[in-house]
């Protein structure tokens, strides 16, 4: 007879296990996406650009999204995550967006192994959804640095931040919000470091 009860107990537990994996919420992966820029209007500058890497804050290495509405306290949605991690969607986002641009000749990674006149760098400092009572919004912010890649000097380097409101209180809609924000940045720093290089005529 205690066999026998050992035996319905177990198989309630296998029951009982079955079910909970079957409750498990499904993982959902986002990246970013906006429209690309229209080109620039005067002639690109003759040098090639590399995009090197990209380092980031602690909270931004995993793909998992950051959440919070307090400079003090971070918080990670553990079902909704990005496509890879912030440093290579940014690295992305900026090769495609300044290639798309045409304000320089050629724009290439830095990892392609070709010769380059200058190399921009940067760092993530936010990348993330921030809440508000009444809003939630898409936060980015990023630093930029440009190196003469002869000498490694840095030439220029400056900081962008943008805070884009989300339609709705939903993920989804802040993904859209942190893909705006971080088109806005990119867009400001692509217009500075090609100016920045027409006024100084270097390499040209």
């Amino acid at each position: 007879m205690f066999r026998k009860y050992s035996w319905l107990l177990l198989f309630g537990s296998m029951l009982v296990l079955l079910a909970s994996c079957g409750s498990v919420p499904a993982t959902y992966y986002y990246r970013v996406d906006y429209p690309a820029a229209p080109p620039a209007q005067s002639d690109p500058l003759p040098l090639t650009l590399g995009v090197g890497g990209f380092d980031c804050d602690v909270l931004y290495e995993g793909e998992r999204i950051v959440y919070r509405s307090s400079p003090y306290e971070v918080q990670y949605y553990h079902y909704r995550r990005w496509v890879a991690p912030p440093r290579k969607l940014v690295a992305d986002a900026v090769q495609q967006q300044f290639s798309a641009s045409g304000a320089f000749r050629r724009v290439v990674s830095s990892t392609a192994g070709e010769p380059v006149d200058y190399l921009l760098r940067g760092k993530i400092n936010a990348f993330e959804e921030w809440d508000d009572e009444e809003a939630w919004f898409g936060s980015v912010a990023i630093e930029f640095v440009l190196y003469d890649a002869d000498n490694g000097a840095v030439i220029w380097q400056n900081r962008y931040a943008e805070k884009t409101p989300a339609a709705q209180k939903d993920p989804l809609m802040v993904v859209e919000a942190i893909s705006a924000s971080l088109q806005r940045v990119v867009a400001r720093a692509r217009e500075d470091v090609a100016g920045f290089l027409r006024q100084a005529n270097i390499k040209q």
